[in-house]
């Protein structure tokens, strides 16, 4: 097993070092060891760690989510119901933010069809819509 320092560890995940130090400070990754000269040396389960957080993040997961599925994936009687409720949760949210989305997608382009109709050198109808005041 090859140890790192906490600039071969960043490379290796492509993370930058404050990333890795916040992970660090919010519990997420254990405290690593330090040489004699004082540096971070990391066991290369740290860049597993990483990975595995980084990927949970690419998917929509928040740290504190990420914080629980590693308390879940440590608890040797979890069952794999308490991983899908969680995930099935995110998917909840994204679905809520995809109609969010979509709504001020819709108002927008409704916005834009006003301008498009706009023949004359009057006022922007989107500014009065939006109340802009100048």
């Amino acid at each position: 097993m090859k140890n790192m320092t906490i600039g071969e560890l960043a490379k290796a995940v492509n993370l930058n070092t404050q990333t890795i130090r916040y992970y660090e400070r919010i519990g997420l990754i254990n405290k690593p060891n330090t040489n004699e000269a004082g540096y971070r040396i990391y066991p290369e389960k740290a860049a597993t760690v990483l990975r595995f957080i980084k990927h949970a993040k690419d998917i929509g997961f928040s740290l504190k989510q990420i914080s629980e599925l590693f308390s879940l994936d440590n608890n040797k009687y979890n069952t794999c119901s308490s991983v899908k409720k969680l995930a099935e949760e995110k998917v909840r949210e994204i679905d809520k933010r995809i109609n969010s989305f979509n709504l001020m997608r819709k108002e927008l382009l409704n916005l834009i069809s006003l301008c498009e109709e706009k023949t004359d050198n009057s006022r922007c109808p989107i500014l009065d819509i939006l109340n802009f005041e100048s």
